[in-house]
């Protein structure tokens, strides 16, 4: 979605390789780097891209019934996110699985947005979990700053990481289905 914004509004042509840095970080800083001064403005447009486009984004395989089957086995699901909670309510809830999840900490509800510890701090403090009891699964290189600056174990979901991140992190799951078999399953908590 930045890059229709970036081009259309702002006559800056980027190839999708060239917003790779881009993954998980939030969206007004992501035009703060191509030296775009009016956010509100840029930012509105690719929300407005993104409520476009819902209809053709869709869930990665294996997802809603990773998420049943860790629900159904009271798992502990929570979702940190650096989506604002508009963005949130315009994007994740289209897909109808946001009654899987017993917290939701979105950007504009913590002081400090990933790579900072504060949204998974927020959702331990909510849940009543220690990090020790938790593990953060993502995709982004954010997430894993994140995890690591909560002392939160991290694994990561290979079906929508960047390669790079692979060599940063241990625990690695290959499909959503793999979730299933983890040891956090043991501590009811992920």
């Amino acid at each position: 979605m930045p890059k229709y914004c970036l081009k259309e509004h702002h006559d800056i042509k980027v190839n999708l390789e060239d917003l790779e840095f881009a993954i998980g970080m939030p969206g007004d800083e992501v035009f703060s780097n191509f030296g775009i001064s009016d956010n509100e403005f840029s930012y509105s447009k690719w929300v407005r891209y993104i409520d476009d486009y819902k209809d053709e984004i869709k869930l990665f395989d294996e997802i809603e019934d990773t998420l049943e089957y860790l629900r159904k086995n009271n798992v502990i699901l929570a979702i940190a996110t650096s989506k604002t909670r508009f963005e949130y309510d315009t994007t994740v809830k289209h897909f109808n699985i946001n009654h899987y999840f017993d917290y939701v900490v979105c950007i504009d509800e913590v002081e400090h947005p990933k790579p900072s510890a504060d949204p998974l701090l927020k959702i331990i403090q909510q849940s009543k979990i220690s990090a020790e009891e938790a593990l953060f699964v993502g995709d982004t290189y954010f997430d894993i700053e994140c995890a690591r600056n909560a002392q939160m174990d991290f694994g990561l979901a290979l079906w929508g990481a960047h390669e790079k991140c692979k060599s940063m992190c241990n625990i690695h799951f290959s499909t959503p289905k793999e979730l299933r078999k983890t040891n956090a399953l043991d501590s009811n908590n992920v």
